[in-house]
Parts: C-alpha cells; structure tokens; sequence
C-alpha cells in the first residue's frame, strides 16, 4: 500500500504515502513522505497470562449469548484476534466501537485501558458490557440510517463474525458505518474464507453451507448468508470507498466444534500452507476518497 520504504536504522523507516509495516505495526502517516520513528514493541506474547486470567473471569460465564462450552472452544479465536490488532498502531487509550456481541471490546478494556463502546441488534445481552463499564447501543447494520445513530466517532470499529451474518452486500454496511470512522481510523473485521476447506469438501459433496438467504424479521438470528473471498472481501471495500491496508488468510484459531470437526481439522492442516484454503480473513481498512468502482 505505499510507494516505497527504506529503514535507515532498526527504528526509523522512511515511507512513501505515510503507511509501513515496521516492527510489527501498522502507521497511518499524513503526509506524501513521512520518517516514522517507532519503539519496538513488547511481544503480545507476554501478556497471554492475563488474557487467560481475563477471558475466564469475563468471557465464560459472563452470560454472553453463546455458551459456556462456545466460548470455551473459541479462546484461541479472539487470542489470534487480539495478536492481529497488535499490528496496528492505536492511541493509548483508543476510542473503539465493536458491532457485535462486545467480548473483543471487553478484552480491549480490561487489557489496555480503551475506552469502548458496543453496537448491537438487541440490548438483551447488554449486562455483561455493563459490568466491565462498556456502553451499549442498540445498533442494526440493516438499517440505512445505522450510521446515524451514534453522535460520535472512533479510532477504531471492530467486526468479528458479523459481515457474513448480513443479507446484504458489504460496501453497503461499511458505506453505513464508515462516517463513524475517524480521518486516521481503522476498520477491523474478521470473516470465514469461502475457500476454506471445509466449504470445499461440503460443495463437492453437495452440501448446503449457507443460510438461507432472506431478510430477518424482528429478533431473527441468521446463519451465515455470505462468505466472500479475499479478493471479493477486497472489492467490496473499496466499492464502500475504504482502504485495505492489512488482508490476510488465516486460520483464526479454529479448532472445531465437535470431537469429529477437530480431528479432521488436525487430518487435514498439512493442507494450510496453501493460505487460499484457510479458515478465516483478517482485514484492516481506513477510509478515502470514494475509489473506483471497476472491477
């Protein structure tokens, strides 16, 4: 995403159009040429200890809408979330909004001291964000005016699992929640891979891998409507006028939901040096002007 770069010492890069990756994080720059000077960063390594500590007193049992057994298997999902979050450089503390159910917004409180809010559909599931003193908002991308609905911005807005949940195409959410993105915010969201293997064996099999695709009544859960390629999930960023400056294959930490899906998963992970055929899309995105539209 820039022209060019050159590191003139283990800390100072020069960069082209003001964005690097430069030990491990991501700088958002303002002008055509920026020097950029950076302290190396603690591993995230080190704080694994208390993210344990902290996932086990505010995540399970802390009556989220999914189970005690979900989120017990899914730990290793927001601890590979939250690594890939370290590679963006944020205030301390950040201003962030999650759209979702809020638990990464809890991580984020609790481990860094950001100052979070969460959007959801529904305030049934509220009281657990209260109790870690996170404000919640009743929030439905499906709605044009969603975007409205919070007189605010912020530095960043996380999406874990949600896009492919909405009957609608991507750029039209992100068109409706980008105002809430600051000049220098970043767009965070993770999303299954449609070429993941798991969808691969279910098509050759003739096995139906989506939900069915419909608008939601009033308090409908959906099932997964869309999964999008990178290259699509790529477009359909920039169709909502956004910049991608971090798009990548990864697994997310799946492990499985049945004793079943584990092991063919664990049969089947010599297959993941082929990244196209990983679990998940991690993508990170800030806002520009309106991009062009060809394909």
């Amino acid at each position: 995403p820039f022209t060019s770069a050159k590191r003139i010492s283990p800390r100072v890069v020069i960069v082209d159009f003001g964005i690097s990756y430069s030990d491990q994080l991501l700088f958002l720059g303002s002008g055509s040429q920026s020097v950029v000077e950076l302290e190396v960063p603690k591993s995230i390594d080190a704080i694994r200890p208390r993210f344990d500590e902290v996932y086990g007193s505010y995540i399970i049992g802390g009556g989220f809408f999914e189970t005690d057994a979900y989120y017990k298997n899914e730990r290793e999902r927001y601890w590979r979330s939250l690594e890939l979050l370290s590679r963006i450089y944020l205030p301390s503390p950040a201003r962030i909004l999650e759209i979702g159910g809020g638990q990464m917004a809890v991580l984020r409180k609790v481990l860094f001291g950001d100052r979070c809010t969460v959007g959801d559909i529904s305030p049934r599931y509220a009281t657990p964000l209260q109790k870690a003193g996170i404000e919640h908002v009743v929030l439905n991308l499906m709605d044009s005016d969603a975007g409205k609905k919070l007189n605010d911005q912020f530095d960043l807005i996380i999406l874990l699992e949600v896009i492919e949940h909405i009957p609608l195409p991507a750029y039209v959410v992100i068109e409706r929640i980008k105002p809430l993105i600051k000049p220098n915010g970043l767009l965070f969201l993770t999303t299954p891979n449609l070429f993941r293997l798991r969808n691969l064996v279910r098509m050759a099999l003739g096995v139906e891998f989506l939900d069915r695709f419909t608008i939601p009544q009033p308090g409908q859960g959906l099932g997964h409507q869309l999964e999008y390629s990178a290259d699509h999930l790529q477009w359909q960023l920039t169709r909502a006028g956004m910049e991608v400056v971090m798009l990548e294959h990864d697994n997310l930490g799946a492990r499985g939901h049945s004793i079943k899906a584990r092991f063919a998963r664990k049969l089947l992970s010599p297959l993941d040096f082929r990244p196209k055929w990983r679990n998940g899309l991690a993508l990170a995105a800030r806002p520009v002007g309106r991009a062009s539209l060809d394909r």
